[in-house]
């Protein structure tokens, strides 16, 4: 890498940001020390250099491009999209979805989702997620679909959404885009360090209609290798707690470990 190029490239990124004091509280370097980096005096750390990083939404790698290049390239161009974004829309609720591609990156993909539900006496939904990357974001899509096991109606609800990644949690908000009445926040961590199968958290929201706001605890189990799309999606509906179909890893942390399913 030529320091030079780097630096130049850094300090690109950084007239994008309020100040150089706020890129150094929020990424969490000396500001004396930062000052070298721009300057061209020093390069960073490894560490420092994931930091500033994930921070941009920049892949370390880039950082090592001329600086013509960097500037063009998909990653940064975005960001330059001059006078239309403020330093308040910078410092605001959008910029907690902004460079967060780096850090969710190995968690795209699909999920089953299993969380207690309301609706029901003693059930558990399984939903359909997708998170991918959209222009620079993190996009969370999920699908609902149940049978009333009374009457037979079918209940579907769709969601769309964005992702961000504050410390070790990930923190999902959607909002519901058929009935067009509900947000939902859901809050993430891995069950075990170092594996990314299952994640487990709390999910809460409220509808315009109700004054009574629903929370549940609530597992995402990845899918790294499945069929077809069509065969995961005979898998979403609404399950006894009791099913033996229900994956009893989800089971058990929804549970507590306790009223275990039957084989």
């Amino acid at each position: 890498m030529q320091i030079d190029d780097f630096a130049s490239n850094l300090r690109l990124l950084c007239s994008t940001e309020s100040s150089v004091s706020a890129v150094c509280r929020q990424i969490g370097v000396n500001r004396q020390q930062f000052s070298k980096y721009l300057s061209g005096a020093a390069r960073p750390s490894p560490s420092n250099m994931r930091k500033i990083a994930v921070h941009f939404g920049v892949r370390p790698a880039e950082f090592m491009l001329p600086a013509d290049e960097f500037e063009s390239h998909p990653s940064v161009a975005g960001k330059l999209v001059g006078p239309s974004v403020t330093h308040s829309d910078r410092d605001g609720f959008e910029s907690a979805f902004r460079g967060q591609t780096i850090p969710l990156r190995r968690y795209l993909g699909y999920y089953l989702s299993y969380f207690l539900t309301q609706s029901w006496e003693n059930s558990i939904i399984c939903a359909i997620v997708r998170l991918d990357e959209v222009n620079g974001l993190i996009r969370c899509r999920s699908l609902e679909r149940s049978i009333d096991p009374d009457d037979g109606s079918l209940y579907l609800s769709k969601y769309d959404g964005r992702v961000a990644m504050l410390g070790n949690r990930i923190f999902v908000m959607e909002y519901q885009t058929l009935a067009r009445d509900a947000l939902v926040e859901t809050v993430l961590y891995p069950v075990g360090r170092g594996q990314l199968q299952y994640l487990r958290g709390t999910t809460f929201g409220i509808t315009s209609r109700q004054r009574t706001p629903f929370t549940s605890p609530v597992v995402w189990r990845y899918l790294d290798d499945f069929p077809t799309l069509r065969d995961v999606m005979r898998k979403v509906g609404r399950y006894d707690i009791n099913s033996a179909k229900l994956d009893p890893t989800a089971r058990s942390i929804l549970l507590g470990g306790h009223n275990k399913g039957t084989d």
